[in-house]
């Protein structure tokens, strides 16, 4: 069976709308364009949107051309349809017949004027008589969906206050409607019950089996495309099961195969995967005596390595990230949390090029926030990531054994219990106040080897609006620095093991 069977059933009150446009004004091209929008606005109604329509022509000057439409119309509809006619004749008044069947009672009325055509909506709506039209909304609900929602319960109410039905009534009519499974998953719940029994006489259904079974979705109000959708689903479920016992016999037939190759496989993976981490252990003790006392390999030994990287079958990506972990490893960490690329200032602080080093951490912290070699005021220097700022610190801290970096300025900070003025004396970044020059000092002053004062570098350069004048550094942003890097960082936090040294040592 591959699709429902389509039956019979009993149709829904409706009636019988003809809509003509009577104008012998408008030109051939006009007409069609009245029909056309006539029927736009008949499909933007709600619950009309898959109305059919067809249409009445009329000849003029050997032309045949539409004149108007007809179509069924729910009863619950019509005081919506003449509303939005009425609409069409406020903003065009275009001389109109609409005519309204029921059985073989007719109504019809001509006119361009709106409020001729909405007095007709009484004597339209006495065609039929209220617990019709009541039972048909609902019954057009429970068919949808199963159930009525508690908005299509406010519509019926509405609509029982406008007929004058008696709430007994509306009740009863509710109640036919729904039949006598009120919610949709009482219907389901039911059906499903009779349907598995059938499917364990027959699977799949024969076709007059599965026709009884439609007929009793009918007399529950269970809509044909859910009992379809359950009759597939629990199909489906049925013939899921069949086909996993079937492979489960076919899986043991082959398991022992399977295992077989399997244990092969892994053997042979074994015997290769330690074959490869053999050579991986030796490429990167290679790679640990080639940095050993340099950070980046010299000519030779990058020649060996690269040899030795092609007869092992190591790839560049592997090879490069086996030599930055262990470079890190010996000559500190080069992590940031958006991208910055710290090698050049490792390597400066490597050299022991103090004050290139000092310009490179400039270039990072503008860099990092973006500022266009700007000066950093407070709320910027906030926003630098704490990871960055770790890893200017242990590179600093590092390669002067400890006299440099953000946490000896955090130390100096405190020891003149947070007074900004004392902290820029203490580092030596100011003079003497009472000077003429307020004991600012050029940025040439300042002492770029390991005689300067604890914390005396990195400088906050990049905070300061010039460096020629006088190297400045404001209240307010030495307390947004170390307010900064109180977040970050504790003084009680131990330095990092460091790596060899042996080039610096010596400068």
């Amino acid at each position: 069976m591959n699709s429902p069977m389509v039956r019979d059933t009993e149709s829904p009150l409706r009636l019988k709308i003809w809509i003509k446009l009577v104008e012998p004004e408008l030109t051939p091209k006009e007409m069609a364009e009245e029909v056309h929008y006539l029927q736009a606005d008949i499909l933007d109604l709600n619950g009309l949107e898959k109305t059919r329509f067809s249409f009445s022509t009329i000849s003029r000057a050997e032309q045949v051309m539409r004149d108007g439409v007809s179509f069924d119309l729910p009863p619950d509809r019509l005081p919506a349809l003449l509303k939005r006619l009425c609409d069409r004749l406020d903003h065009r008044p275009l001389n109109t017949l609409v005519l309204i069947q029921y059985s073989q009672t007719k109504l019809q009325i001509q006119t361009y004027r709106s409020e001729d055509l909405y007095g007709i909506l009484a004597a339209a709506e006495a065609l039929l008589p209220p617990d019709s039209i009541y039972l048909a909304k609902a019954e057009a609900y429970s068919r949808t969906q199963g159930e009525i929602s508690p908005a299509e319960d406010a519509v019926l109410e509405v609509l029982r206050q406008r007929l004058n039905l008696d709430e007994a009534v509306a009740k009863q009519l509710k109640a036919k409607a729904l039949g006598p499974y009120k919610t949709l998953k009482a219907k389901r719940q039911r059906f499903q019950e009779v349907l598995m029994v059938e499917l364990a006489r027959q699977s799949p259904l024969a076709d007059d089996t599965w026709a009884v079974l439609q007929e009793l979705a009918d007399n529950l109000g269970l809509p044909q495309p859910e009992a379809w959708g359950i009759y597939q689903d629990q199909l489906q479920q049925i013939q899921a099961e069949a086909e996993a016992i079937r492979q489960l016999q076919i899986a043991e037939t082959e398991a022992a195969q399977r295992r077989a190759e399997a244990e092969q496989r892994q053997a042979a993976a074994e015997r290769q995967q330690g074959s490869r981490q053999e050579h991986l252990d030796q490429y990167q003790q290679m790679v640990r005596q080639a940095l050993q006392n340099n950070l980046y390999p010299l000519t030779f030994d990058q020649g060996r390595l690269e040899q030795a990287r092609q007869i092992w079958h190591i790839s560049a990506e592997e090879a490069s990230q086996f030599e930055e972990t262990i470079r890190s490893e010996l000559y500190g960490r080069i992590d940031s949390a958006i991208g910055m690329d710290y090698s050049r200032l490792r390597q400066l602080l490597w050299e022991k090029a103090w004050q290139k080093a000092d310009e490179e951490t400039e270039n990072i912290v503008l860099k990092a926030l973006r500022q266009n070699m700007e000066p950093l005021d407070r709320d910027a220097i906030l926003q630098l990531p704490c990871v960055d700022l770790s890893t200017i610190d242990q590179l600093w801290s590092r390669y002067s054994q400890g006299k440099f970096g953000f946490k000896a300025q955090q130390q100096a900070y405190y020891e003149v219990d947070r007074r900004p003025l004392d902290f820029l004396q203490l580092l030596a970044w100011r003079g003497n106040t009472v000077s003429l020059n307020r004991g600012l000092k050029a940025y040439t002053q300042l002492q770029f080897n390991l005689g300067a004062p604890a914390g005396h570098l990195p400088t906050w350069r990049w905070c300061c609006p010039s460096l020629e004048s006088g190297y400045e550094v404001s209240d307010s942003v030495v307390e947004a620095m170390f307010l900064h890097l109180d977040k970050c960082f504790s003084l009680g936090q131990p330095l990092p093991a460091f790596g060899p040294l042996s080039r610096t040592q010596g400068v």
